[in-house]
């Protein structure tokens, strides 16, 4: 066998077994119920206005231009439609694929950072796809999944290989410029940093600082202009507003603005990543062995003078930090107690005698997870690409740790055994329900739509906790098949007893047909998110209808939900007298199921359909003509096995 026939023989080896694994349990997972709200169905929206109206350069959303995402994605599920049809199919086997390409290249990047470890290269997709929040994020329909791609693949442009010390400078250009296209200037602060750091980890860059910068700034600038090649048209042919919102309103109002109008924000408060880090970083944060391998690789003894003060200073600016979690302080103090946490570990960490992939993780982990804090918006799946470095560095940890603490390495105290409490516990939690919930909890929703499904996945997870209790070599790999299992048996349980209330197909289907027969559809009293658009492949914008004075506010939980402005329901039913209004509530109104077109659970409320003069008749006090229909009730189950309140 020649060399390169070898050489791609053993990549493909190596993708075995987690590749397949991973790929299997990911379409049962995404395939299991339907695009969930909000998140895909947006994103579904955006795209279908895109592809139904030609609207090919300018992303739009109930008819108006969308600035707060770049095409790149919505131009791939174009790709994929125009080969397949139209349908929800493509593009959540798009995701899946972004998933598997995350995982390839993770693999890759670890062989590149640690060459003399290949066992940190063969553990980390382990570990990556064992993460219980990246998987069930990446079913859904969104960006963040094909950034990872990007961002990783830009980093690894960066990394030398046996044969080639200096980057792929132009290579990395053009992956900066897909991570532009696909989330926008953000991309920047996931790559700046290894970069920014490049000679305190990179041999070529320390001894070519200048070639190193020179060629790094010019693949940023073609990062940039590849964005500007859409950018500049898009805003000229979007118009001022969106041009405005485009170029500075949507990513400064991140930054700094906590308050812009209309803008999703999500404002939160510089300890937000810090305190949700053991929650995005499950079950790997109930691992003891990496758990203690991290620092006792990361700070090695003896420590050069002045780490012991970095590491105080920074465990009481932590523990100052955790504690403004629970009080209310200025947003200047929480941002300089996060600068405190990270800042002395990071200049320790790189006075530390540590390997070159070590130095690159911490060039990359710290100073990114301190300017996302830093930054007003956040999203736990802002830092979705860091979670792959995360991975890393427990594999490479533990790896150090098998070298250099072997007693540590093996001792069974380490173990996965506090998981395996964990899964027993859930699984008497899980056994009990059908039990205790009709009786305790008849009213909790989520109990009471899981209890019938409960026993069953107690089984799994017994199953689970047993394989995490058993000792000897495989520890990472059994850990890894019940961090992935366990996540799929909860989606699964999710779609079987809760899915119904997050399923907007009898809404989107009856919106459907009233859009094709000409009849203008209003949103009361909420912000309107697209999810009803691709589900009911909808033509025409929905209407905003704002709250009239004594009306009752409007439950819906998406986080941009107040309507500041739009149409009265009196002028909307006035002008529209074949229109249709859809409602939301935590319980509907008694007359809603005599007079409502259609009533069906959605989240935690309720979600109805009203021809617009009949819900403006009951508003006003008077009593609307009798309706022709009975109201429809959807999912049929839920009303054969459940008592409606009338």
């Amino acid at each position: 066998m020649s060399n390169s026939a070898y050489t791609r023989s053993e990549h493909l080896r190596a993708l075995w077994p987690w590749l397949p694994l991973w790929a299997a349990m990911a379409l049962l997972a995404i395939f299991a119920h339907g695009p969930m709200p909000m998140f895909s169905t947006r994103t579904l929206a955006v795209a279908w206005e895109m592809w139904a109206h030609g609207h090919w350069l300018v992303p739009h959303i109930n008819g108006e231009p969308y600035s707060e995402k770049v095409p790149l994605l919505f131009w791939m599920i174009h790709a994929g439609w125009a080969v397949f049809g139209v349908s929800d199919v493509w593009p959540r086997i798009l995701e899946v694929i972004f998933g598997g390409a995350q995982l390839v290249i993770a693999s890759v990047l670890a062989a590149r950072l640690f060459p003399t470890r290949p066992w940190v290269a063969r553990a980390t997709p382990w570990l990556l796809m064992a993460l219980a929040y990246s998987f069930l994020f990446g079913l859904q329909i969104m960006y963040e999944v094909l950034l990872v791609v990007w961002v990783l693949a830009a980093l690894l442009c960066l990394t030398p290989t046996a044969t080639r010390p200096s980057p792929r400078w132009w290579l990395f250009g053009l992956m900066v410029g897909a991570g532009f296209l696909t989330k926008g200037p953000v991309m920047a602060l996931h790559v700046v940093f290894p970069f920014l750091f490049g000679p305190l980890w990179n041999d070529w860059a320390r001894q070519n600082k200048a070639r190193w910068y020179g060629f790094g700034m010019l693949g940023l600038l073609l990062g940039f202009a590849i964005l500007l090649a859409w950018a500049i048209p898009a805003g000229e042919a979007g118009g001022e507003a969106y041009r405005q919102r485009l170029f500075f309103t949507q990513t400064a109002g991140r930054v700094v603005d906590t308050k812009a109008e209309d803008l999703q924000n999500h404002a939160r408060p510089a300890w937000y990543y810090l305190v949700f880090l053991p929650l995005i970083l499950f079950p790997l944060s109930g691992w003891l062995r990496g758990i203690v391998a991290v620092p006792a690789t990361l700070f090695r003894r003896p420590w050069r003078p002045g780490t012991g003060v970095a590491l105080v200073v920074a465990g009481i600016a932590l523990l100052l930090l955790l504690a403004s979690a629970l009080t209310t302080v200025p947003g200047w103090v929480g941002n300089l107690l996060a600068v405190l946490v990270v800042l002395p570990v990071f200049v320790a960490l790189m006075r530390q005698p540590l390997e070159p992939g070590l130095r690159f993780l911490a060039a990359w982990l710290l100073p990114t997870l301190l300017t996302f804090s830093l930054i007003t918006g956040k999203q736990l799946y802002y830092v979705l690409p860091e979670l792959a470095g995360a991975t890393m560095l427990v594999a490479a940890a533990v790896a150090d740790l098998r070298e250099r603490h072997k007693g540590l390495a093996s001792h069974y105290a380490l173990g996965t055994w506090p998981l395996s409490l964990g899964a027993f516990l859930l699984a008497i939690v899980l056994f009990a329900m059908p039990s205790v919930v009709p009786t305790r909890f008849p009213d909790n929703i989520w109990l009471v739509g899981m209890a019938p499904y409960a026993r069953f996945f107690g089984v799994i997870f017994i199953v689970l906790g047993a394989l995490l209790l058993l000792r000897g070599r495989g520890e990472m790999r059994r850990l890894a098949f019940a961090g992935l299992i366990g996540t799929v048996a909860l989606n699964a349980l999710f779609t079987l007893g809760l899915w119904y209330r997050y399923d907007l197909t009898p809404a989107s289907l009856f919106l459907a047909q009233a859009d094709a027969a000409g009849r203008p559809i209003g949103n009361l009293g909420v912000s309107y998110n697209g999810q009803y658009h691709f589900a009911g492949r909808l033509m025409h914008p929905i209407a905003k209808i704002a709250l009239a004075p004594g009306m009752p506010a409007q439950v819906d939980e998406d986080d941009d939900s107040v309507v500041h402005d739009g149409d009265s329901l009196a002028d909307f039913a006035g002008h529209h007298p074949d229109g249709i209004i859809v409602s939301y509530a935590k319980h509907p109104p008694a007359n809603a199921f005599r007079y409502a077109r259609l009533i069906q659970p959605s989240r935690t409320g309720w979600l109805m359909i009203w021809d617009a003069p009949t819900l403006l008749a009951l508003q006003e006090g008077r009593l609307p003509p009798e309706p022709r229909q009975p109201t429809l009730l959807y999912p049929q189950d839920y009303w054969r096995t459940r008592t409606a309140l009338r």
